[in-house]
């Protein structure tokens, strides 16, 4: 089953503009606020400035509308505000998991160059060994989305400031094998329109070659797992 999802979510002229305007604010306040109030579980800063909030929040959303990836791999309902925040040297995040309350799958999208600051790759633990934590550090713009429950870190700050937004998302289906059907069935449906090219609708005068061709036939077991699990919301 795929464990976290990585891509490219923000053009590199938008991940500029919030870059450049994160720099310029010195609208922030201590990230403990959010933090459950555990001193030392992190060391960082949380945007305060409500419009340059909105303005990320709103850059983020739109982007996240045209994610098809991401849209098949979370089935979301419902995604929360962004919280924009800032790891300055010397900053952290120890190991801790988010609050099941926040949702299914947590993102965390990069704001920033990767050159400007050395450390703050999050991490993120399977089990086992060291060997099964996942280290992550991307361009600006790019994200990683990956499942709420995950017991995840940021590496210290060794220089260099840190800029990211997380963000919470709901899933319409809660059983991770359900949803790692649903993915899979849309991933083969994928493949193949991109294998045979798209058809033209014209067998669609007929009933019968209509329920019999493969792509209508994948369709409807994914819109028969969304109608089950929609029914129960």
């Amino acid at each position: 089953m795929k464990l976290f999802h990585i891509r490219k979510l923000l053009d590199s002229n938008k991940a500029q503009e919030i870059s450049k305007r994160l720099k310029e604010t010195r609208d922030w306040h201590d990230g403990l606020n959010s933090g459950g109030g555990h001193k030392g579980i992190k060391n960082n800063e949380e945007l305060s400035d409500n419009s340059l909030c909105q303005m990320v929040n709103d850059t983020i959303m739109q982007a996240l509308d045209e994610d098809s990836q991401f849209l098949n791999f979370t089935i979301p309902t419902r995604t929360g505000l962004n919280l924009v925040s800032k790891t300055s040297e010397g900053g952290y995040y120890r190991p801790h998991q988010d609050n099941w309350k926040n949702g299914d799958f947590s993102t965390t999208v990069f704001l920033n160059d990767p050159a400007e600051y050395v450390g703050g790759e999050i991490c993120l633990y399977y089990g086992g060994q060291g060997e099964d934590e996942k280290k992550i550090k991307l361009d600006a713009g790019w994200a990683v989305t990956y499942p709420t429950g995950i017991v995840h870190r940021v590496n210290n700050i060794k220089s260099g400031v840190r800029y990211v937004s997380v963000f919470w998302t709901n899933s319409l289906i809660k059983d991770e094998f359900i949803r790692h059907i649903y993915r899979s069935i849309t991933d083969i449906r994928d493949r193949l329109n991109e294998l045979n090219g798209l058809k033209q609708p014209s067998y669609l005068k007929d009933c019968s070659a209509f329920s019999q061709d493969p792509e209508f036939m994948f369709e409807t077991v994914r819109m028969d797992i969304l109608r089950r699990f929609g029914d129960n919301q």
